[in-house]
């Protein structure tokens, strides 16, 4: 799916990929902010549009075959996003993303941006140009919820944090 952008810093790159087959994409700080200590912020220097307008042809394997599919997502009840993710490697530096993982609304147009906490002092924290998480785009159907007396049995019942074991 085409996702448009315009660059709202000159320093800003295009998100990339490291590998073909990767789910997200990288994304660079273009500048970065302290609003209190230890409270990082980020620029992207990008806002997203997310075409909605394009007819879209997607294979999909299955098996030895591979199956293609077509669909027009212009009037789609879908719900589209763009995910805002920490990198893998952000344990290196000692920050955590202040919301875990950000939702950047279709229908939003400002710059991108990202919170971090700076938890570990001893260890370093992202600078401008250096790659400070990943975006990828998501879809969700909408939801309708109905008030119900009781729901039906699972095997897993109320079982919660920690109920798979180790």
């Amino acid at each position: 799916m085409k996702v448009r952008y315009k660059k709202t810093n000159a320093k800003a790159s295009v998100p990339e990929q490291a590998y073909d087959k990767d789910f997200c994409y990288d994304v660079k700080a273009t500048s970065e902010e302290e609003l209190a200590p230890g409270i990082w912020k980020y620029r992207i220097g990008l806002a997203f549009e997310i075409d909605r307008s394009v007819f879209q042809t997607i294979a999909v394997a299955v098996g030895d075959h591979s199956l293609i599919l077509g669909a027009d997502f212009s009037d789609s009840p879908l719900h589209l996003c763009i995910e805002f993710r920490p990198r893998s490697s952000v344990w290196e530096t000692g920050m955590i993303l202040s919301n875990c993982v950000g939702t950047v609304d279709e229908l939003y147009r400002g710059e991108v941006s990202a919170v971090f906490y700076h938890l570990f002092k001893d260890r370093p924290r992202y600078k401008v140009g250096q790659k400070i998480g990943q975006i990828c785009l998501v879809a969700s159907l909408p939801m309708e919820f109905v008030e119900a007396d009781k729901l039906s049995k699972t095997a897993r019942g109320k079982k919660g944090y920690g109920s798979s074991g180790k």
